[in-house]
């Protein structure tokens, strides 16, 4: 069931990509990793997918202007986007939602959280 299910994962930091990316395929994900916005910006424009998750703090493009882009497109607008950040602070939590994420994860991430929310996130999409 979760093989069919395209999951984007979009990270500046490489440890945090794979460890994501590792998660995920442990449940039978299809995930696609993008490790700098821009490449997350071609990917969406050319390929549809069930899920992105994607961190705020990036080079060039951060996460919060990586939601505006994504809400321009036909092909992703309605793809649901899990925020998965080190950022606790309000403002940028509440930001986040006022963008169109439909949930947050603080960083460091746990296991368990990611797997809940993601076919949580799933289920209602």
């Amino acid at each position: 069931m979760n093989a069919r299910k395209k999951i984007l994962v979009v990270d500046d930091n490489s440890i945090h990509l794979f460890l994501i990316q590792s998660i995920l395929l442990d449940k039978n994900y299809d995930v696609t990793v993008a490790d700098h916005p821009q490449k997350a910006v071609e990917l969406v424009k050319q390929n549809e997918y069930h899920l992105i998750i994607l961190d705020i703090m990036m080079p060039d493009m951060d996460g919060f202007q990586f939601l505006d882009f994504k809400n321009t497109l036909e092909l992703n607008k309605n793809t649901p986007v899990i925020i998965v950040s080190a950022k606790t602070d309000s403002w940028s939590i509440k930001s986040a939602f006022d963008k169109g994420a439909s949930d947050y994860i603080t960083k460091p991430i746990e296991n368990e959280i990611v797997v809940r929310k993601v076919r949580d996130i799933l289920r209602k999409h």
